[in-house]
This record gives C-alpha cells, sequence and structure tokens, in this order.
C-alpha cells in the first residue's frame, strides 16, 4: 500500500486552468504535484516524480512523443504515464497513446477520483515490480 504524500506527480498541460484543476485533485488526493506547461519542461521534471499526467496535445512536443522520449531514457523508463486527451478521443488515439508507452488514456472531462485511482494502482504496481 503506498501513501500518496510520499508520491509527486507531475502535471503536464498547456492550458492553465485544466493544469490547475488536475493538480487541485491530486492533492486533494494526497499526492504531492508539480506542473509543466510544454514537453521540453516536462522532460526536464520527469525524473524528479513518481508519475506523470500527460496531456497530449502541447505546444512544443507532441504528448505521444514526449512519453515516447520518457520511454527512451533509462531514467524514466517506468515511470507511469496517464495520457489526457480533449481532442484525441478515438479509440486509434488510445492506441496510439499506449504504442507510445502510456500506461493509461483518458479523455477530458477527466473524472478526477478515477484519475486518482488510477495514480495509485500504478505506482503501486510499480513499487512492486510490475509493468
Amino acid at each position: 500500500m503506498i501513501e500518496p504524500a510520499d508520491h509527486s506527480i507531475l502535471v503536464v498541460d498547456d492550458h492553465d486552468a485544466n493544469r490547475y484543476a488536475i493538480a487541485r485533485a491530486l492533492r486533494a488526493a494526497g499526492f504531492r504535484t508539480v506542473e509543466a506547461a510544454a514537453g521540453a519542461q516536462a522532460l526536464e521534471l520527469a525524473g524528479y516524480v513518481s508519475a506523470v499526467v500527460l496531456d497530449v496535445h502541447l505546444p512544443d512536443l507532441h504528448g505521444l512523443e514526449v512519453c515516447r522520449l520518457l520511454r527512451s531514457s533509462p531514467a524514466t523508463a517506468n515511470l507511469p504515464v496517464v495520457q489526457i486527451s480533449a481532442v484525441y478521443l478515438d479509440e486509434k488515439d488510445r492506441l496510439a497513446a499506449e504504442r507510445a508507452g502510456a500506461d493509461a488514456y483518458m479523455t477530458a472531462p477527466v473524472d478526477f477520483a478515477a484519475l486518482a485511482q488510477k495514480l495509485h494502482e500504478l505506482i503501486a504496481a510499480r513499487a512492486s515490480g510490475a509493468r
């Protein structure tokens, strides 16, 4: 059993209101949060967190590319990644995120309780050695 307060979640979204709402909900669930507004910034911060909530549509790098880059780095290869999108809503988009290495895919509006639960499960699985 993990303690959410022991884990920081990187919330990556270029829309301030979305990023704020997700981070606030995760803090309410007990997690600590770090925020980024772009893919490059996310890549810089990812080595310091327990999981990433990653918007697919970002201004500098596509979220799928950010996910691929996270998976290609030994420092972040096993980091849980939940991709979120309000733009890419089809099954093909979910499959593309899966191929990029995402552990989960959610469409907006996000159910914050489900997101917190999914992060809890993914972090616990990583802590037990599962992928």
